[in-house]
């Protein structure tokens, strides 16, 4: 029967790539990781890794152990925190501009309800790589996903606007799509929810648009936009109140994008009761 401790071992291995990095992540002897984890290869009869130098590497039957693994692993951490105070704490993660600007409302409208949660908030892709290792309970993300191992659900819907600093050189292009590409563009990196969404639906309408700028964050987006540095595509949420205040200003406003946040969660995962009170709290923010 394999052991948690076998697990263990194999899911430091995976991300160290060396008994002995393993080894004192999870404080154990070199030779005790490397026994425990060719154990585990023989008790399923199958290599895991495959060796490139001195450093070892998932191999195909490593890459389908992993999920299970790490899935197996997270069960018993929450077996043993059931009677804890943190016991009904959710792991949840949040894209920015969700994180940012919807979730610590959500939040706070469920106050105590569930027990509170360990928040994570990344890019789109990370968040869902984090769901998908079963590292995170769920996810709330900006861009659609694509993974085998993940349940991806529509949940609110959102716009985007073109915006500039409302005394920059570009706030009067209106629809002008040709001088629009002209204009120097601020992006958020690869990966991000907000720049996969914008590339889909408004660069490839554009001929050659000049990226001048990618940021790793909507509100250093919307602080290069308030320095006159060019002009951007952003979520109505991010902008709302500098369109209030009038230092920003939406142009081209025919291109504006209507898209939709997304609910993740790993396929093979039960809900647990906290976690399918916050879903349902999310789901009644949207019909709302």
């Amino acid at each position: 029967m394999i052991s948690l401790r076998q697990v263990q071992v194999f899911l430091a291995v995976a991300e160290v790539g060396t008994t002995a990095q393993a080894g004192d992540q999870i404080a154990l002897s070199q030779s005790a990781t490397s026994a425990a984890l060719s154990e585990l290869e023989q008790r399923l009869d199958a290599p895991l890794f495959d060796r490139v130098g001195r450093r070892l590497v998932l191999n195909d039957n490593g890459r389908r152990f992993y999920p299970e693994a790490r899935q197996l692993l997270a069960q018993a951490e929450r077996m043993t925190e059931l009677f804890s105070e943190s016991g009904t704490r959710l792991r949840l993660g949040a894209s920015t501009t969700i994180g940012n600007y919807l979730l610590p409302t959500l939040l706070a409208q469920m106050g105590d309800e569930y027990g509170g949660a360990q928040v994570t908030i990344a890019n789109t892709r990370e968040i869902a790589e984090q769901v998908a290792r079963c590292e995170l309970e769920l996810g709330l993300v900006e861009g659609s996903v694509q993974h085998p191992d993940l349940s991806v659900r529509q949940w609110l819907a959102d716009e985007m606007v073109v915006v500039t600093a409302v005394d920059s050189p570009w706030a009067g292009l209106g629809d002008d799509l040709k001088a629009l590409s002209a204009a120097p563009w601020i992006m958020r990196e690869a990966g991000s929810g907000t720049r996969s969404v914008v590339e889909q639906q408004l660069l490839a309408e554009l001929n050659r648009v000049h990226i001048a700028y990618e940021f790793g964050s909507s509100e250093a987006i919307r602080s290069a936009l308030l320095s006159g540095l060019g002009v951007s595509c952003l979520s109505r949420q991010v902008v709302a109140r500098r369109l209030q205040d009038g230092s920003l200003t939406v142009i081209a406003p025919s291109s504006s994008i209507q898209r939709w946040f997304y609910i993740v969660e790993h396929r093979q995962r039960r809900e647990s009761p906290s976690l399918a009170r916050f879903v349902a709290r999310c789901q009644a923010l949207a019909r709302a």
